[in-house]
């Protein structure tokens, strides 16, 4: 029986039906039939050619504990990329978040032949593997680079140059026990003197504290911002960078007029014990990301009825973000394919699809999407007034900073003085002593 036929042996299929029916000559109906076997075999033969098309795999590693849900917007974007891109496949290589150091340090080591192509990258990171991946400086657009928030990119560069893009950007801000807040018919604080007043209000120790204020790690970011809510700045307009300002002077006696309301021995806690010390019900107010911010407020566990409003500010609104940005390693042997995948991140519709993993919006275009998020929302408001700190001497500066706190805090020197001798270390100057 012939394939064109398709009907019983005798031949009484449906089109040879439909040609008897019509009359049609002999010859006419052998021409008639090559004609449709000489278009099925194009057909076939053409299916076949691009089935024979070699397919690119691109390895895209990513840091991820929840559910596998939570991930469909990645995926969504990467069915977006195919549609347009048919010939590469991106695989997501989904790996825990605890993994990701270890596996960048191996990646820069014994195992930097077996590195992905592209990778999920926090910010913070970059001044120490920064070098593992390629500059993408020319990648994008003056267009493209007007999508983000001002700041976001820096955030994001290293050494002068662009290393990665917008991925998934969180923020800090303070996080307020509404139940207590509303015991005391008080409203959540918008400016550091109101932060002061609050704290104090709500200050019933042992039960529960005023504020939580870290002492040691995590101690910088708060003074940073709160010297950035006074209005001040970190380094001038040449790089240089300067923590002993007024600005910073001011914010370093505020730091310690509010341990008046803290917890017990604040230059011993850390932000991890801090959150411990939250989720326990001790503290009042505690400033700290949206991450941890939205876990609490959707745990049904936990009993906490939680607010968070933007960073205190005093003269300017803040924003201080936390940004994890895609990169494209040096060693990839696709980077073509892996520059139009960047391109394609850039544009509003991609960074719609990653804000629906829980991030603040990147741009301006996306601000309305978070409005009606409650723990998003106030922080949504001050984007287009990022800080951050400076990411090549990121951790010499919080470290300098927790000095001041130290040397302030122990009654050794004045908040003013207590920053200069920050600033000597930080800057190597022979005089500084930290034991004076």
């Amino acid at each position: 029986m012939s394939e064109l036929e398709g009907g019983d042996p005798g031949g009484r299929g449906p089109l040879c039906y439909e040609v008897s029916k019509l009359r049609v000559r002999p010859r006419c109906v052998q021409c008639f039939a090559l004609i449709i076997v000489g278009m099925f075999a194009v057909g076939v033969l053409g299916l076949a050619k691009a089935e024979d098309q070699p397919v690119e795999f691109i390895q895209l590693f990513v840091w991820h504990d929840g559910p596998a849900r939570e991930l469909r917007p990645i995926h969504h974007l990467l069915g977006l990329y195919h549609q347009v891109y048919p010939e590469t496949r991106i695989v997501l290589n989904v790996h825990p978040t605890t993994e990701a150091y270890r596996q960048l340090e191996a990646w820069d080591t014994s195992e930097r032949r077996t590195a992905p192509d592209m990778v999920i990258l926090p910010a913070t990171w970059l001044p120490e593997f920064g070098h593992l991946v390629r500059s993408l400086q020319a990648a994008l657009t003056v267009e493209q680079r007007a999508v983000f928030h001002p700041g976001l990119l820096d955030m994001l560069t290293a050494d002068g140059r662009l290393r990665a893009v917008p991925w998934l950007v969180g923020g800090r801000g303070l996080v307020v026990r509404a139940d207590l807040l509303g015991a005391a018919g008080l409203a959540p604080p918008q400016t550091w003197d109101e932060v002061l007043a609050v704290a104090e209000a709500l200050h019933n120790p042992p039960g529960v504290y005023g504020i939580g204020l870290p002492g040691s790690a995590g101690g910088g970011e708060l003074l940073a911002e709160i010297t950035w809510g006074w209005g001040g700045r970190l380094c001038d307009d040449e790089g240089q960078l300067m923590l002993s300002t007024a600005a910073s002077a001011e914010a370093l006696d505020l730091f310690g007029q509010l341990v008046r309301f803290a917890q017990p021995e604040v230059l011993s806690w850390s932000q991890k014990e801090l959150e411990g010390l939250f989720l326990d019900g001790k503290l009042a107010m505690l400033v700290t990301d949206s991450w941890w911010a939205q876990e609490v407020a959707s745990d049904p566990e936990l009993d906490l009825a939680v607010q968070m409003v933007a960073l205190p500010r005093q003269s300017q609104p803040v924003a201080h973000l936390i940004a994890e940005g895609l990169a494209v390693l040096q060693n990839s042997a696709y980077e073509k394919q892996c520059v139009e995948f960047v391109r394609m991140v850039c544009e509003t519709q991609s960074q719609a699809q990653l804000l629906k993993l829980g991030g603040l919006p990147t741009g301006p275009d996306l601000a309305d999407a978070c409005r009606a998020d409650p723990l998003r929302a106030s922080l949504t408001a001050t984007l287009d007034h990022v800080r951050s700190i400076p990411v090549q001497d990121r951790e010499k500066v919080l470290e300098a900073l927790r000095v001041a706190i130290y040397l302030s805090l122990s009654g050794r020197m004045a908040p003013a003085e207590a920053l200069q001798q920050a600033e000597d270390i930080l800057l190597g100057s022979p005089q500084a002593d930290i034991a004076s």
